[in-house]
């Protein structure tokens, strides 16, 4: 049997040589697509090439395809992709196989959809690539082997979700009786775009500018159980109703729940429809797989939902309710089809995953008989799981952490997604929340870098940082532009790794060259380019906060301004202090445009608009992580941002940014008291969080998770204390909890706390550091140093 392991191929420095020389292996091969198709066409086709070995070998091989492909070897899958990318730096992967003696085929299913692409598939047109290393390159390189292609008939594409807007990309229907019928004819296969030479004259090609994928393949297995969850109800007939109690208790369940189990087949008999609802008790990102044998001319459906929805008489339905609930409700969700051709044990997996915690199945048969053989869901992700841990006095805040894990696990993929149901789009402000919650979960910091570096590509449009990326079309916000120097400044502090933060801070530094061309007389931020989104505050026109379509937002300045010294931070770390100085210093600038502006004495705090008739959490939030109130104002600014009573409040994402500032204050009381949105959550049947208060649209949506982060970070207070978390500070802000115990994962082992807080207001203490990793211990305004690759037990008043 072969072997196979994923290795990284390294990347070749000076990137811009791209498509001018050859740079990689993989561009000795050539492109290559069906000679009867043009590149732009709707298309499913299979690549093979069937060659024999005389002798053990082992080989590294290289592949990539526009737009996705899966390639297996001898039948069994090897890889999945390309990684989402851009054209100047198209992903491919890298192999080491391990092959006995004996013939063996490579076969690469390639599909391309010219409508309903998903939004974050960029693409050039169809083609695929494949090159091994070696005395095989002359054998396996596309081009140069002999590999055949046959277009591949019988998949189709619909609209996702009738009615609501989403960009995760097409149904599918999978028609048997031509997947499984006659007509396959292999054909040599057109070269599309030959081998890259040596050009003296900088010179570049058109196409594809390959780059090496630094991630690991995503999960691609039966999902934990195999066949979770248990069915919830089965309908005779149509099913596009309320569910009833009779539903509820059908006689039908227990043999459809044998069959999710594995137990035994189900068999429709012919002219029936049934519809069966699943419920996999969890949320789940992942194909779904069907086998099914005979009934000839049935339709079985397969369509996934976040939740049941309450009627609606018009419309799409959006009031959902208690997630756990059934009884009463509609199934509104997408899917996929199988049109059965009769035949036995035909098998219906999707070309992309779907995302839910509820599947219906419906089948609908003929004059034959459907019987379903198999049932399941072969689950997709990035593999990451919580190698943190957290525990405390109040079992209640312990209960969320399976919540905030489960939405990071399902919003991380190629990129982390905003969302996996509806949009599966990379956003500047959503990931830097998954990007911290993951280096509480983590030290495997590939993702973190992997979204960094595409939001720092994105800049080549219009000089700001991409709303979102990759994606078709493109999206421009300014405010999530200032977010992207913030996240760099963050992976500086968290992850030690000076070579990749050296190169985006090029990055920063034209970014805010462009900022500054757009600054005002009165050294103000006026209406910017995009889309300036700060939350989804209700009462706010589309997110913006107020005056920040047209006019002047003290928000949006404020924002700037704390970017502006999350740069200057870089800057000293790399030893660039009059660059800093200059970006501190237009931070107090703007901050004082803000405050001459803005503020209003009467009520200590600051305007959302010139006006001073609006006020936000969000204004005195930004205002006091930017640090721009002097004297007495800050505490006096705190004071009013808790009590009063008018002030538009941060949703679910921008409570990320209240909890920073609660903690910077000292207030792990408010940070727990502001859980209690996510322990409503657990009551409500969520399984991970939500984008934003009901009526939420997505119920997944990780930046919802990052409370899992400011446990570790602010009510155990571990953070770093200089770049490449070289340095350590335990500065907890317990709030009431009378006892908590944490492990941080961190670039060089892990942090280790316990900490107890009896009522007489101390503190007793002990902390394990890495070695060679130095740390202070800060407690009410008193600091301990922490011994470095050692455990420290200490007491302090």
């Amino acid at each position: 049997m072969a072997r196979v392991a994923r290795i990284e191929t390294p990347v070749v420095e000076p990137v811009a040589d791209g498509n001018i020389i050859r740079q990689y292996a993989i561009e000795k091969a050539s492109w290559v697509w069906h000679p009867a198709l043009r590149g732009d066409e709707e298309a499913v086709l299979k690549f093979t090439n069937a060659f024999e070995l005389p002798s053990d070998a082992e080989i590294v091989v290289h592949v990539s395809a526009d737009q996705r492909y899966e390639l297996s070897l001898d039948g069994e899958l090897v890889s999945r992709g390309p990684d989402r990318c851009d054209l100047l730096h198209w992903s491919f992967a890298s192999y080491r196989l391990g092959l006995p003696a004996g013939r063996h085929t490579l076969e690469a299913l390639v599909w391309y959809h010219a409508r309903g692409a998903p939004y974050a598939q960029i693409t050039y047109r169809g083609g695929f690539i494949f090159a091994a290393e070696g005395p095989l390159e002359g054998v396996l390189d596309t081009g140069r082997g002999a590999w055949k292609v046959s277009r591949v008939r019988g998949w189709s594409t619909d609209e996702a979700l009738k009615g609501v807007w989403t960009a995760t990309g097409p149904s599918y229907t999978a028609d048997a009786r031509e997947l499984f019928g006659p007509g396959e004819e292999p054909v040599e296969p057109a070269v599309v775009l030959g081998p890259l030479e040596s050009d003296i004259y900088g010179q570049a090609r058109a196409g594809w500018r390959l780059y090496p994928s630094r991630l690991p393949d995503l999960l691609f297995r039966s999902a934990p159980g195999a066949r979770p969850g248990r069915v919830r109800a089965v309908v005779e007939g149509p099913a596009d109703r309320p569910l009833s109690e009779a539903d509820c208790r059908s006689n039908a369940i227990p043999a459809w729940q044998a069959l999710i189990e594995g137990r035994a087949p189900v068999e429709v008999p012919p002219e029936t429809t049934v519809s069966v609802l699943w419920d996999l008790e969890d949320y789940h990102c992942g194909y779904e797989r069907a086998v099914v044998s005979g009934g000839e001319g049935a339709k079985l459906s397969i369509e996934w939902a976040e939740s049941l929805f309450e009627p609606s008489p018009q419309g799409p339905p959006r009031e959902k309710g208690d997630r756990n609930a059934i009884l009463g409700k509609v199934f509104f969700g997408y899917g996929d089809r199988l049109l059965a051709d009769g035949g036995e044990r035909r098998e219906l997996r999707p070309l992309w995953w779907r995302s839910g915690r509820y599947i219906r199945i419906t089948v609908a048969t003929r004059e034959r008989p459907l019987r379903i053989d198999e049932l399941g869901i072969v689950e997709s992700r990035y593999p990451v799981e919580n190698e943190g841990e957290f525990r405390c006095s109040d079992p209640s805040v312990e209960a969320i952490i399976p919540l905030a894990v489960r939405g990071m696990q399902m919003c991380s993929h190629e990129t982390f997604v905003d969302c996996p149901y509806y949009e599966q789009l990379l956003y500047v402000g959503d990931s830097r929340l998954e990007m911290l919650t993951t280096h509480a979960m983590t030290a495997d910091d590939r993702l973190v870098k992997r979204c960094i570096e595409l939001f720092d590509w994105s800049r080549w449009r219009t000089g700001f940082v991409a709303e979102r990326y990759p994606s078709s079309p493109y999206q421009l916000s300014l405010t999530f532009s200032t977010i992207w120097i913030l996240q760099v400044r963050d992976y500086a502090l968290w992850r030690a790794d000076r070579a990749f933060v050296a190169e985006r801070l090029v990055g920063v530094r034209c970014l805010l060259e462009n900022f500054r061309r757009l600054l005002r007389e009165d050294g103000l931020l006026g209406p910017l380019p995009g889309w300036s989104f700060m939350d989804w505050v209700p009462g706010w026109e589309n997110g913006y906060p107020p005056d920040g379509r047209q006019g002047v937002s003290s928000s949006i300045n404020l924002l700037f301004a704390y970017a502006l010294l999350a740069a200057a931070e870089l800057e000293d770390a790399f030893g660039e202090r009059s660059l800093a100085a200059r970006d501190r210093d237009l931070a107090r600038r703007v901050g004082k445009a803000v405050l001459d502006k803005f503020w209003c004495e009467e009520r200590s705090l600051v305007a959302d608009d010139l006006a001073r008739s609006r006020f936000s959490e969000h204004a005195q939030v930004l205002a006091l992580l930017s640090d721009i109130l002097p004297g007495d104002r800050r505490e006096r600014c705190l004071e009013a941002l808790l009590s009063a009573g008018d002030l538009a409040r941060g949703t679910v994402y921008f409570s990320f940014y209240l909890f920073e500032t609660l903690y910077n204050f000292g207030r792990g009381d408010l940070i727990l008291e502001k859980l209690g949105f996510w322990k409503d959550l657990l009551a409500k049947g969520f399984k991970t969080p939500v984008e934003a208060p009901e009526p939420s649209r997505s119920d997944c949506h990780a930046w919802g998770s990052h409370p899992l982060f400011h446990m570790h970070a602010s009510l155990a207070g571990v953070r770093p204390a200089a770049p490449g978390f070289s340095e350590v500070l335990v500065a907890p802000s317990p709030g009431g909890l009378a006892w908590l115990q944490t492990r941080l994962p961190h670039p060089r082992g892990e942090i280790r706390t316990r900490m107890e807080f009896p009522a007489d207001g101390s503190c007793k203490a002990s902390v394990s550091l890495p070695e060679g990793v130095r740390g202070v211990f800060s407690w009410k305004g008193r600091r301990k140093r922490l011994a470095p690759g050692k455990e420290t037990s200490l007491r302090m008043p």
